[in-house]
C-alpha cells in the first residue's frame, strides 16, 4: 500500500513540475504540495502577518486586537484575493470564527483550542502542528475577517497570510468542500510523511561521488550539467555515516558563477549545530526539506540550474572520505522566472553583562538596530525560512525577542512576531518538538534548577547562572513563503529574561541592597524584567530563492 501511495504522490509531483511554469501562484492545498512554486517568481504575491505584537514597541504582546466585528474581537481583517495559511496562539480560549467575502455568517465557527489541534468537526485536521498552530489554508476571493469571541488573557496570537494580484482567480474556502477537495490528499500525504518521497530511479538521474577531502583544502566534489533540477542531495562519511561532519563547509555554485549561492557549515545547513540529531523526538531530524540521522544528511529543496551545478567542500578538520549522491531531473530549458536556491550562514557573539543597571521592564521599546540579522538581501526572490542556533547563558529563558521581517525597504516590519518561540510554532519557552515545517530542540545545561526559582530569584542556584545550553529551532514556509521585489531583512530582537544574581534582586532604579540592614530587597519577577546583555551567542542559516 505504501508503494502505491508513494507512486501516486510521485505522479502528482511530476504533474506539478510539468505545470510549474505557470505565471499564477498556487494557493490553498496546492500551495502545500507543489513545492516547485517556490522557485518561480510571479511578482503577484505579498506575505504579511497580523499578530498581538505590542503596538507601542514594547513586549506586552497580548490582547492587542484589531477592532471589532459584530461585537467580536478581530484577529485579522484582510482584503482579497488571498489565503490565510497559519493561525497560532500560545494559550487559546473561547472560539474562533472566520467570515468570508462580506458574509455575516461564519464559515468556520469552532472552539479555538480544538481548531489549533485540528479537531474541528467537518474540517480536515491534517495541518495542525500540535497545540499551538494550524496550517489549514483558508482562501478568500474578496475578504476575510477572523474573530475570537471569548479569547481571554493572555491572548497571544498570529495570523500569517498571502494576498495576490486581482488577476489571480481565487475561489473562497467552503467548509462543505474542505474534505472533498482533490488537492487535500497530496497535501496531507506530504505533511504526514514529513519529507518528499524518494522518487522513482527511472524518473531521475542519479550521480554519486566519493570525494577524498584533504585537511585545510577546498575540493570540487560534484558537478552536473544543465538545464535541470536537483531533487535530492545526500551527504555522509563513507566509512562512518553517524559522523556529524562539523568540520566541513558546503558551497554550491550555479551556472558557472564564481560566488557560491550556498555557503554554510554543512552540519548547520542540515540543522545540526551542535550535533544533536539523536535528541529529536524520534531520534533523528525529519521535516519537509531536511533529514539528519544515523545515515547522514539529506535535503529535498528543489534546486534548478540552467547551465551547471557544482558542489565543493572545504575541509577544516582531519582528512575524510565523503559520499555525495545527487538525484536530478533533466530539462530542455528553464523558464525566464526560474530562481536559484540560496543559503547563507551567519553568527554573532554577544558579550556577557546582565546587571541590575541594564535590566529593563517588559514594556520598554527595543531599538530594531540591535536585532540579530538572519538575512539582509537585495534582489527579487522568495524567502523560505531559517534555522537558528543559540548558545544561551544560564537556565533562564533567552527568547523573548520578536521576529521582525522588513520587505522592500519598509520602515516598519510587515511581519512582527510575539516572541522567538512563537515564530517557531511553540510557546512558553522551548520543548523538544518536531513537525513538517518547524521544530524546537533545547539541550539545557546539566544544572539543577527549580521552577519556583523562575519566580523567586532568591532561590536560584548560583552555579546554574554560569552554565550554557544549546538551542536549535527551524521554520520553513512552503505555503507562506515571503516574496520580495527589491530587498528583504529578517531579524530577531536580542532579548531574554534576566535578574542580576541570586544576591542582587533589587529592581532597576532602586538603590543597591544593603545586606547588613536587609533594606530595599524585592524579588525581580521573570515576566517583568528583561535584558539585551545576557551574553547569549547566536548563529543561523537562511534559505531562500532569488532571480539570477
Amino acid at each position: 500500500m505504501k508503494k502505491v501511495l508513494i507512486g501516486v504522490i510521485f505522479a502528482l509531483i511530476l504533474a506539478g513540475s510539468a505545470l510549474s511554469d505557470q505565471a499564477d501562484p498556487e494557493f490553498g492545498y496546492s500551495a502545500l504540495s507543489n513545492l516547485d512554486q517556490l522557485w518561480l517568481f510571479s511578482g503577484k504575491v505579498r506575505t504579511a502577518m497580523f499578530s498581538s505584537a505590542d503596538p507601542s514597541g514594547g513586549n506586552l504582546d497580548m490582547k492587542n486586537f484589531h477592532g471589532k466585528f459584530r461585537g467580536e474581537n478581530i484577529l485579522a481583517q484582510i482584503d482579497g484575493p488571498g489565503c490565510v495559511y497559519r493561525i497560532w496562539s500560545a494559550l487559546p480560549s473561547g472560539r474562533i470564527k472566520v467570515y468570508l467575502d462580506g458574509s455575516k455568517k461564519a464559515e468556520i465557527n469552532c472552539d479555538f483550542r480544538e481548531y489549533l489541534e485540528g479537531k474541528c468537526e467537518g474540517l480536515p485536521g491534517d495541518f495542525s502542528v500540535g497545540r499551538t498552530a494550524n496550517y489549514l489554508p483558508i482562501p478568500f476571493a474578496k475578504s476575510i475577517i477572523i474573530t475570537a469571541p471569548g479569547f481571554i488573557f493572555p491572548a497571544y496570537y498570529q495570523v500569517s497570510y498571502q494576498t495576490y494580484d486581482s488577476s489571480v482567480p481565487v475561489a473562497s474556502f467552503r467548509k462543505s468542500e474542505a474534505r472533498s477537495d482533490p488537492g487535500l490528499k497530496p497535501a496531507s500525504e506530504l505533511w504526514k510523511d514529513f519529507a518528499l518521497p524518494d522518487k522513482d530511479a527511472s524518473a531521475l538521474k542519479k550521480v554519486s561521488e566519493q570525494a577524498g577531502l584533504e585537511s585545510g583544502k577546498e575540493t570540487a566534489a560534484l558537478a552536473l550539467t544543465g538545464p535541470g533540477i536537483i531533487r535530492k542531495l545526500s551527504f555522509k562519511d563513507a566509512f562512518n555515516p553517524k559522523n556529524p561532519l562539523q568540520d566541513l563547509r558546503l558551497k554550491i555554485f550555479w551556472d558557472g558563477n564564481s560566488e557560491p549561492a550556498v555557503d554554510a557549515p554543512l552540519s548547520a545547513f542540515f540543522i545540526n549545530q551542535p550535533d544533536l540529531k539523536n535528541k529529536w523526538p524520534d531520534g533523528s531530524l525529519k521535516n519537509i526539506f531536511i533529514s539528519a540521522g544515523s545515515d547522514g544528511y539529506q535535503c529535498y529543496f528543489p534546486m534548478p540550474f540552467a547551465k551547471s551545478a557544482a558542489i565543493s567542500i572545504l575541509n577544516q578538520g582531519r582528512p575524510i572520505s565523503l559520499k555525495i549522491d545527487a538525484w536530478y531531473e533533466k530539462r530542455d530549458s528553464l523558464p525566464a522566472n526560474a530562481m536559484r536556491f540560496r543559503s547563507r550562514y551567519r553568527s554573532q557573539e554577544y558579550p556577557a553583562g546582565a546587571t541590575r543597571e541594564n535590566t529593563i521592564p517588559i514594556n520598554t521599546p527595543i531599538n530594531p538596530e540591535t536585532n540579530y540579522v538572519v538575512l539582509d538581501q537585495k534582489g527579487q526572490g522568495n524567502y523560505l525560512g531559517c534555522a537558528i542556533f543559540v548558545n544561551s547563558v544560564g537556565t533562564l529563558w533567552w527568547g523573548e525577542g520578536d521576529e521582525m521581517t522588513y520587505i522592500d525597504g519598509a520602515s516598519k516590519p510587515q511581519i512582527q512576531g510575539t516572541g522567538t518561540e512563537d515564530e517557531f510554532n511553540w510557546s512558553w519557552g522551548f520543548n523538544p518538538n518536531m513537525n513538517p515545517v518547524s521544530g524546537t530542540l533545547p539541550a539545557p545545561p546539566e544544572c539543577k534548577e527549580t521552577i519556583i526559582a523562575q519566580i523567586f530569584p532568591k532561590l536560584i542556584n548560583p552555579k546554574c547562572q554560569k552554565t550554557q545550553g544549546d538551542n536549535i529551532a527551524y521554520r520553513f514556509r512552503p505555503s507562506d513563503y515571503v516574496p520580495f521585489n527589491r530587498s528583504i531583512k529578517v531579524s530577531y530582537e536580542i532579548l531574554g529574561a534576566a535578574w542580576p544574581s541570586p544576591n542582587e534582586t533589587t529592581k532597576p532604579g532602586q538603590p543597591k541592597a544593603d545586606d547588613s540592614k536587609n533594606k530595599h530587597r524585592e524579588n525581580l519577577p521573570i515576566l517583568g524584567n528583561l535584558s539585551q546583555f545576557r551574553g547569549d551567542d547566536y548563529a543561523s542559516v537562511a534559505y531562500w530563492y532569488q532571480l539570477p
